[in-house]
């Protein structure tokens, strides 16, 4: 410190790296969240396809004999697209248990064994299908994320021009 005047230089390159630490961190958030999104977003150009539900199921089963009771939608479905027969087995891009069983049972009360349904189906790969679409959401809450880029942008940028006024005042002291 310069008798009460300075700018004690630690305290400048503490500010500046507290910030890019922000920063760095709503980055970060900022880029999974578009990623989320792109990949919701890529089954909705796949293509329309008629299918008819299988088999419409919830198994349970415990992972471990000391954990709680997990449930897992099990569905299949049949469709034929550009001439060949496929089966698929996803409701959306992701699937995985839970430990609800009414949440699972949910899962699968559109989709009942025998029914005429709809599927999506990836053109480049059409062994490759989905029932629903993932929510878009990701997108919706990327701003959040962006405020933390933002302040924490601010703040390295105030704690550098600590720097800057630390020099003026040196400058004005020859």
């Amino acid at each position: 410190m310069n008798k009460g005047t300075g700018v004690n230089f630690f305290s400048v390159l503490g500010g500046f790296l507290f910030g890019l630490l922000i920063a760095c961190i709503g980055g970060y958030f900022v880029y999974a969240l578009y990623s989320g999104g792109k990949r919701a977003q890529k089954t909705r150009f796949w293509e329309q396809t008629p299918c008819v539900i299988l088999k419409s199921e919830v198994e349970e089963f415990r992972p471990t004999p000391n954990s709680p009771m997990q449930y897992q939608t099990v569905i299949e479905y049949e469709y034929t697209f550009r001439g060949v027969t496929h089966r698929g087995n996803r409701i959306k891009r992701v699937e995985g248990p839970t430990s609800h069983q009414q949440r699972a049972e949910q899962k699968i009360a559109d989709y009942p064994a025998g029914i005429s349904s709809t599927c999506w189906v990836d053109p480049a790969a059409p062994q490759e299908s989905i029932l629903r679409h993932d929510t878009l959401a990701p997108w919706y809450t990327i701003w959040f994320p962006g405020l933390f880029v933002v302040g924490g942008a601010g703040i390295a940028v105030r704690a550098l021009m600590g720097i800057n006024a630390m020099s003026f005042r040196h400058a004005g002291k020859h």
